[in-house]
């Protein structure tokens, strides 16, 4: 699976899907909080004491674990 990490910059300096028109595809009454999203996601980014959490966490429940063969 690959990951995916969203641009650095925000949303309001980079031209949308639809250039000038936009590019989002997200009601208008939820913009505020997508661009509140965006610039905690940048932080968090950012905070190497969140990514060494976040690590962790992605080490102990995202890896493959040890499967256990059941039979139907």
């Amino acid at each position: 699976m690959a990951s995916v990490i969203l641009p650095s910059v925000p949303s309001e300096s980079r031209p949308g899907r639809f250039g000038v028109y936009g590019g989002r595809y997200v009601p208008e009454t939820l913009m505020a909080a997508l661009v509140e999203l965006e610039r905690e996601y940048d932080l968090a980014k950012a905070d190497a004491k969140f990514q060494a959490e976040l690590a962790g966490l992605l080490k102990d429940f995202a890896a493959p674990g040890v499967r256990a063969f059941v039979k139907n």
